[in-house]
């Protein structure tokens, strides 16, 4: 049924939306913009619709409703200034029969839009089509076959080494063979460049501010002069605004390297264009495809260094390193303080806290006892490591070793304990009196009231400071008699692991009671430094044998200074 050309020339115009997407554009002409312009102009005007206006969204998949020409329509009816939409047909509105059923159900009708798809025979104004939702499912569908063959294409394709992904900055596609990539030169020395200057020690947003100093394009801004295909978001900043992401992005990629990497991305459903990470699992990596601009080992080099960077986060105060409350100070006895460098907070120490504390408090240590996290991580492993050794091929000379060092050490603590305790209490009963003796003296006047008071009080705090001292060494005192810190429980401590390749905090406090750091004495030129390594056993000293490797580790600690510890070494 036409409605009247007075009623229509009261409303604005006829809405033409045309859409057409890649996959549209293999069934011919019949789907071309072209076409479906001279279809929809002659249906609104057999329809009495004299003002019109395209809307038109080329190259668009029929999944998405983020389309700018559909918006600009849909905000348009918003506004009140269309009076009709017509399409072809129901597939060029979407193909997701859900969004299509609300906008034909609910939005059209609601904003009183005459809606008409002229090749299935949809009008509204002549009330319900029973069968435009099976169509919409149908258009569904036929995206969803769509998206099921074009990735099975790409499986196809990407397990057979073909690059599925866009060239990366540095290399563009080969005339010949388009498939395949080959090196871009001038990009390419950037590119070398900037892994360089990253293995110089520069970070990603000095180097982005580098090359922008320097005026070279941005990848984008290359693209775009060179007529290659860009790739990620448009231009905001200028041709020579370089962003640190890229960088980033850039260090990462394997293909560099002359490697394929397919499966990096995948997306949940054919209906968001949103791509998720693949998991390392399940990317497939072709090596050696094309040229490679940046040498493997290079690339390794970069990879150890990002690890190593992102592994490490500032320590705030509330963070706590594996080893602290385990270090001690050889000369002081002092714990040692967890610190990390300013500058590069990858870089992780240990140093006397009395030492730190020189000039604000009293400190009993003039030696900073200094020693790198990572040093000492390697010492104790190295050490666990030739312990474990020793216990696989001499178990029976280990257990003996084990139970002289289990009885010596724990009679030495406990006698040791046991001495404190008697000197504290034998001191609290000196003070008991002496503060009759000064009480008597207050009473027959020969001090002062004043002078009581205040040598009463020192008494009184010295006894009320021997007596919790003497509290926390009984409880020591049973804590080492009850512990269970056998020589045959440590030796099944030591069998339950075959083998270790990196410490963890349970493993360290496991094995290690405490460990004493001394500070670093050259040797005949050699920088070595002693330490006494403490397990819940006590210090146990493993003989050189057969099949027990030697403790060896050598480490630049800052320019010019290296650091030596060696099991065989008379520091060690």
């Amino acid at each position: 049924m036409k409605q009247s050309n007075k009623t229509i020339e009261k409303r604005k115009i006829a809405a033409l939306y045309c859409r057409l997407s890649r996959d549209d554009e293999q069934n011919g002409e019949s789907n071309s913009i072209a076409t479906q312009k001279k279809i929809l102009q002659k249906a609104a005007a057999d329809h009495g619709y004299t003002k019109t206006k395209f809307f038109v969204d080329d190259g668009i998949s029929g999944t998405t409703f983020h389309r700018p020409s559909f918006q600009a329509m849909e905000q348009a009816i918003l506004d009140g200034q269309v009076v009709a939409v017509f399409v072809k047909d129901m597939s060029r509105l979407g193909r997701d029969y859900l969004k299509v059923g609300q906008l034909t159900d609910c939005f059209f009708p609601e904003h009183d839009v005459h809606f008409v798809a002229v090749n299935d025979g949809v009008d509204s104004a002549e009330g319900e089509n029973e069968f435009a939702p099976f169509r919409n499912i149908m258009n569904e569908w036929y995206s969803r076959d769509i998206s099921r063959k074009v990735r099975s294409a790409h499986r196809v394709r990407g397990g057979a080494g073909v690059p599925l992904s866009k060239p990366p900055y540095g290399y563009r596609r080969d005339p010949e063979n388009p498939k395949f990539w080959i090196v871009d030169d001038e990009p390419a020395e950037v590119v070398q460049r900037i892994f360089q200057m990253y293995l110089d020690g520069y970070g990603v947003e000095q180097i982005a501010v580098q090359l922008e100093c320097e005026k070279i394009l941005a990848p984008n801004a290359y693209a775009e002069k060179h007529g290659l295909q860009k790739s990620g978001k448009s231009m905001t900043k200028g041709p020579y605004a370089w962003k640190s992401s890229t960088i980033t992005k850039m260090l990462g990629l394997q293909e560099y390297c002359g490697d394929v990497v397919n499966f990096k991305t995948y997306s949940k459903s054919f209906k968001t264009k949103k791509r998720f990470q693949s998991p390392q699992e399940n990317q497939v990596v072709f090596e050696d495809i094309h040229k490679p601009i940046i040498e493997r080992d290079t690339w390794e080099r970069v990879q150890e260094r990002r690890r190593s960077k992102s592994r490490v986060r500032k320590p705030s105060k509330s963070e706590q390193h594996m080893f602290s409350g385990l270090l001690v100070c050889s000369t002081c006895d002092a714990n040692l303080n967890f610190h990390f460098n300013q500058k590069n907070p990858s870089i992780t120490y240990f140093n006397c806290s009395n030492y730190n504390n020189r000039g604000k408090q009293r400190g009993d240590c003039d030696a900073t006892h200094h020693v790198r996290a990572e040093f000492l991580e390697q010492v104790v492993l190295g050490d666990i490591a030739r312990i474990m050794a020793f216990t696989r091929h001499y178990e029976d000379e280990f257990l003996q070793i084990l139970t002289e060092s289990v009885g010596t050490e724990q009679q030495r603590q406990l006698g040791a304990m046991e001495r404190e305790v008697a000197t504290l209490k034998a001191r609290n009963a000196e003070l008991d009196s002496l503060f009759n003796r000064i009480y008597e003296d207050s009473v027959s006047g020969k001090i002062s009231e004043e002078r009581f008071a205040k040598m009463s009080r020192m008494y009184e705090d010295e006894q009320a400071e021997n007596e919790q001292l003497i509290d926390l060494l009984c409880h020591n005192l049973l804590t080492c008699k009850k512990r269970t810190g056998t020589a045959k429980d440590f030796l099944a401590t030591v069998k339950r692991y075959t083998r270790i390749k990196r410490l963890t905090p349970e493993i360290l406090r496991e094995f290690v009671d405490k460990i004493i750091v001394h500070h670093r004495q050259r040797v005949d030129g050699v920088d070595e430094q002693k330490i006494e390594i403490f397990y819940s056993v006590g210090k146990i000293e493993v003989p050189d044998r057969a099949k027990v490797p030697q403790v060896d580790v050598c480490m630049p600690i800052r320019k010019g200074v290296v650091a030596h510890y060696s099991s065989d070494r008379k520091s060690a």
